[in-house]
This record gives C-alpha cells, sequence and structure tokens, in this order.
C-alpha cells in the first residue's frame, strides 16, 4: 500500500529536521499574513504582506523538493 502525500509529510516532518523548520516557518507566515489582512490597508502593511507571501512561496517550494526526495 503506498503512502498518502499526508502521511508522507507526517513522516517527513519528524525525520528531516529542515522540512519541519520550514512548515514551521510557512505556518508563522500564514498566521502573521492574516494577522496583517485584519487590519486597515496601509502601503506600510501591503509591502509586508507581498514580502510575507514571497518568503512563503520559496519556503513551500524547498517543502516540495525534499517531498519529491522521499516520494
Amino acid at each position: 500500500m503506498s503512502e498518502t502525500k499526508q502521511d508522507l509529510i507526517k513522516r517527513i516532518l519528524e525525520e528531516d529536521d529542515e522540512y519541519k523548520e520550514l512548515h514551521e516557518a510557512h505556518l508563522a507566515f500564514e498566521e502573521r499574513l492574516e494577522e496583517l489582512l485584519k487590519r486597515p490597508p496601509s502601503t506600510e502593511i501591503h509591502f509586508e504582506i507581498e514580502s510575507l507571501k514571497k518568503q512563503k512561496l520559496l519556503g513551500k517550494d524547498k517543502m516540495e523538493r525534499i517531498l519529491t526526495k522521499y516520494s
């Protein structure tokens, strides 16, 4: 029986420190984005949101590369 993607992610979170760090950072970026989106819009907030989105995407790309090593 093959491993589902969720099972694979769970296993990698336990085995791969880099993946775990990236995953935790991804969750922190998501939480910060949610906080910023609740605030009234401003240029400063806009730039922070854009920066967080880019960082989150870069981390997600790295996480996907790690996943492919385990697949």
